[in-house]
């Protein structure tokens, strides 16, 4: 998988006259005794989250203090650069890590699951202004480093099947300053383009599906409970009212079939 991302790079980047991407992971420091990445399900990968390197160093700076003695990821050092992918400000992408090795790259505890094991990580060099970034040396990505990312998001996203909303900054996973305020634009505007495709046609065969059509009608409110009170009915009288039909509470084929059609409009 990481050869044939760095191959597609390397495809789309020539045109571009942008710098070729590289494999990082044999140069860049390691730490052997240093505490080791769980290993995740590369297929399974849900989407990808940027992040800002929040200083002026290099990849290879990064790295080297990740894996240092001194690193505040972990005592004694994690095994290498908490990243899946890197971005240089010349615009390089430099492949850093296995991609079935979880980076402690988000690291939020405000939602369900193992985000560092569901998501690629992508750190841009720099320090950009954001949400309490206060250095007075903050600047903003370049042009050369955003299109290396959408060119480094748009082959995963085909590689993976992902869709727009796929794509997340380290803001959604609990750090406002990261990735800073011009990449999370750029993040917001790509997941605002997402349409979920709503199905040709519901299923309301269990009451709570009934429930759960009015509700998102705005007939009935609550939570769909599966149990069919006045409240349900109520809902339903008023919307065979609002729909055209008649206006007796009862689910028959016709009224079935209008609220179908309204839920997919």
């Amino acid at each position: 998988m990481e050869l044939d991302i760095l191959k597609r790079l390397t495809l789309i980047n020539r045109p571009l006259k942008m710098p070729q991407p590289v494999d990082g992971r044999k140069s860049l420091a390691v730490n052997r005794d240093g505490r080791k990445w769980k290993i995740r399900k590369v297929k399974e990968l849900k989407g990808m989250v940027w992040h800002q390197e929040l200083g002026w160093g290099s990849v290879e700076a990064v790295a080297r203090y990740h894996t240092s003695k001194t690193s505040h990821l972990c005592k004694g050092g994690a095994e290498s650069i908490a990243y899946s992918f890197a971005i240089r400000r010349n615009g390089q992408i430099v492949l850093c890590n296995d991609l079935k090795k979880a980076t402690w790259s988000q690291g939020y505890k405000g939602r369900k699951g193992d985000e560092n094991a569901e998501f690629l990580s992508v750190m841009f060099e720099g320090m950009f202004h954001g949400v309490h970034v206060t250095d007075s040396s903050a600047g903003e990505p370049n042009d050369k480093q955003i299109i290396a990312a959408l060119t480094l998001w748009q082959v995963a996203k085909e590689l993976w099947g992902w869709e727009e909303n796929d794509l997340y900054g380290h803001y959604h996973m609990g750090k406002p300053a990261c990735p800073g305020d011009t990449l999370q634009k750029v993040i917001d505007s790509i997941r605002v383009n997402y349409t979920e495709e709503k199905p040709t046609t519901y299923n309301f065969s269990l009451v709570k599906d009934r429930q759960q059509a009015l509700i998102d009608l705005g007939f009935l409110k609550g939570n769909a409970d599966g149990i069919w009170g006045p409240m349900s009915k109520g809902a339903l009288i008023k919307c065979q009212s609002k729909l055209g039909l008649v206006a007796d509470g009862v689910w028959g084929p016709k009224t079935a079939s209008a609220i179908n059609k309204s839920l997919q409009t």
